[in-house]
């Protein structure tokens, strides 16, 4: 009686070739994931620097719109401010609780970058509806500058903002810049 083994298996070449290809899609696979990684790093610092700039914008202008005067300075607390290209003063009517101007009352801005960061300083009258105090408007400055049409401010009318942020992610630079002109109320 004649016994017979099969062997039924891979042979070393076939258990190699697997391995190879597997170190292959492994190796492929790492690639797109860390692709990924990156393109995501740099969406998320793109949106993060672009709502900073926005943030910057909007406050910038819904108080510009509404301001009678660029000032050439004004003492906020204990600080002076001075306009200039990197500093804007605004004197704004004061509203009451309905929205309608005080007359011969004013509220007092002030928009200054200090680093990276960009603030508001609000100063309101008593009798205004507008809450006084300071607001980070960003923490990714890259540069903030102001523009007037008239060197004599008591004749600016139109004031042009300049923002640019930069957001650095996990070694993705991402840059919003953003200019907008501005025009004072009644103008």
């Amino acid at each position: 009686m004649k016994y017979r083994f099969t062997t039924s298996g891979f042979t070393l070449v076939e258990t190699l070739i697997v391995i190879a290809l597997s170190v292959g899609m492994l190796i492929v696979l790492c690639m797109l994931i860390r692709s990924f990684n990156t393109s995501y790093s740099y969406e998320q610092g793109a949106a993060i620097s672009a709502e900073s700039a926005r943030s910057v914008m909007r406050e910038t202008e819904s108080l510009t719109l509404v301001a009678d005067h660029v000032l050439q300075s004004h003492t906020f607390s204990t600080t002076t401010y001075t306009s200039s290209s990197t500093v804007l003063v605004l004197e704004i009517p004061s509203i009451d609780s309905s929205g309608a101007i005080i007359s011969s009352t004013y509220d007092y801005a002030v928009f200054y970058s200090n680093g990276t960061h960009a603030y508001r300083i609000l100063a309101a009258n008593a009798a205004s509806k507008r809450v006084s105090g300071t607001k980070q408007l960003s923490d990714t400055i890259s540069s903030l500058t102001f523009s007037y049409n008239n060197t004599n401010f008591t004749l600016v009318n139109t004031i042009t903002v300049d923002v640019q942020t930069l957001m650095q992610l996990r070694g993705q630079s991402s840059i919003d810049h953003r200019s907008e002109q501005l025009y004072l109320r009644n103008f």
